[in-house]
């Protein structure tokens, strides 16, 4: 892994991303891309964030903008820098755009293997990463991306809580991850949640499963677990409390829609509590 992209609104939600992202950088050897996105739009009246129309404004005043951004990401890295570890090789950059667009786009670039995004306690603070938009990302982007809970401050990744839905992608997908994070040399733990109980087709898909992540990975540090929930979602969620990473493939949408759109209710930290590192499906697909 060469480059993790973090997008900052200069949010302290945002600033817990890029200290993550600093951290991980250095364990494991790669340069951060920070990029701050100027989005000058206005609402047209009932649109959603997926409509959103260029507002025209005169070129001396988004060369102010611009100024003005660059200036405030200045005083956001000097901040960054006091708190992160020394050494570890970064780049900025302002652009004018939409922020799920950007991030959509960039994620399809060569030189982009990991997008890491942080996610809010409450819709009410002060960020552009609201669950929607990071729902979108998580859905749409071409590398995979992790999400960090806000509150969560970063340490090494020892153990992993893999999601799995016996698919043979998934093979692939932890490969790839064991090779990108093999500095860690985590404890992995395979885990099935499903709603219709675990009968013995269930046991035996798990048992194929453990012969063939042998097989593939040669990797020895494994645990595997087959759960029953009513609500798969927060099933899984509720078998991370002992790890640092959750990782996920993303098959469908349904999934992160049901995580980031919870009720009023129940806001997103009732779910997330760990960072959740998810792979795209299509990129294993053979």
């Amino acid at each position: 892994m060469k480059t993790i992209l973090i997008p900052t609104d200069f949010s302290d939600i945002s600033k817990n991303a890029v200290v993550y992202g600093f951290h991980l950088a250095q364990s494991i050897g790669a340069e951060i891309q920070l990029v701050h996105i100027l989005e000058i739009y206005k609402f047209a009246a009932g649109t959603s964030e997926a409509e959103l129309i260029s507002t025209i404004l005169p070129a001396e005043n988004i060369a102010e903008m611009e100024k003005a951004a660059k200036q405030s990401f200045e005083d956001f890295v000097a901040q960054i820098l006091q708190q992160v570890p020394s050494g570890v090789p970064y780049r900025t950059e302002v652009v004018t755009g939409h922020l799920v667009n950007e991030m959509i786009v960039r994620s399809a670039m060569p030189d982009i293997d990991l997008i890491i995004l942080s996610v809010s306690s409450s819709q009410d603070l002060m960020t552009r990463f609201t669950h929607n938009t990071i729902s979108t990302i998580l859905s749409e982007a071409q590398c995979p991306v992790l999400v960090v809970p806000s509150g969560f401050a970063y340490k090494p990744i020892k153990h992993v809580v893999f999601a799995t839905d016996f698919l043979k992608e998934e093979l692939d997908m932890l490969a790839h991850f064991l090779n990108s994070f093999t500095i860690f040399a985590p404890k992995l733990t395979i885990l099935h949640v499903t709603s219709k109980g675990v009968d013995f087709t269930t046991e035996l898909k798990m048992a194929g499963m453990k012969q063939l992540i042998t097989e593939k990975t040669h990797y020895q540090n494994f645990t595997f677990q087959l759960k029953s929930h009513k609500n798969v979602v927060q099933g899984i969620i509720e078998h991370t409390a002992e790890a640092d990473l959750l990782l996920m493939l993303k098959e469908h949408e349904g999934f992160f829609k049901s995580l980031f759109e919870a009720s009023k209710a129940e806001k997103i930290t009732h779910y997330l509590k760990i960072p959740m590192l998810s792979y795209r499906i299509e990129n294993f697909v053979k």
